[in-house]
């Protein structure tokens, strides 16, 4: 196994971890964990690219961890500031279809495709926001709902652009078939 997959595995088993420690109101050590998970996700993709250690399970270990910690951040947050639960209820939905389609891209083409920078976009974004509403529960609701608002924009916008690029590579796939 790789060090970027080790890195990624590690990611996943933080995600526990980080959720314990934010209910038991030990916030910045939960913060610390949070951190730790960022750096780790620019870590093992900068260690991946620069040393011909991609993967196909680092395609799909990678996303994964991303999106747990994601959604644990987000369950934490809706504690505090409700309409994270609208976004929380998007992540899912938009996780469930980009999964499901590109398994059948897949199956299809036989490739897994990486991340795009739209996505690291969404999930920067998604880190940000839900950082700043974990660490500082008594923002202006306002502003809250902003940054959730921004979010789920970007959910949506993501939705779109890997939809559209994956349309694109299996018409691109059946194109070289024909």
């Amino acid at each position: 196994m790789s060090i970027p997959n080790i890195i990624s595995l590690l990611r996943i088993c933080l995600v526990p971890v980080f959720t314990a420690l934010y209910l038991q109101g030990r916030v910045m050590q939960a913060m610390a964990v949070l951190l730790l998970c960022a750096a780790s996700d620019v870590l093992d993709g900068a260690i991946a690219r620069r040393f011909n250690m991609v993967t196909e399970l680092g395609k799909v270990l990678d996303p994964v961890a991303d999106k747990l910690i994601q959604a644990a951040m987000m369950l934490c947050a809706a504690s505090v500031t409700p309409s994270v639960w609208l976004l929380l209820g998007m992540h899912v939905l938009r996780e469930a279809a980009l999964s499901l389609l590109g398994l059948h891209v897949l199956r299809i083409t036989g490739r897994v495709y990486g991340a795009r920078w739209y996505g690291k976009l969404c999930t920067a974004a998604i880190y940000a926001v839900m950082i700043s509403l974990l660490a500082f529960p008594g923002v202006d609701p306002r502003a809250a709902d902003a940054g959730v608002l921004l979010c789920a924009v970007l959910v949506g916008l993501c939705l779109f652009m890997y939809f559209m690029n994956y349309l694109r590579i299996l018409r691109e796939f059946y194109g070289t078939e024909s």
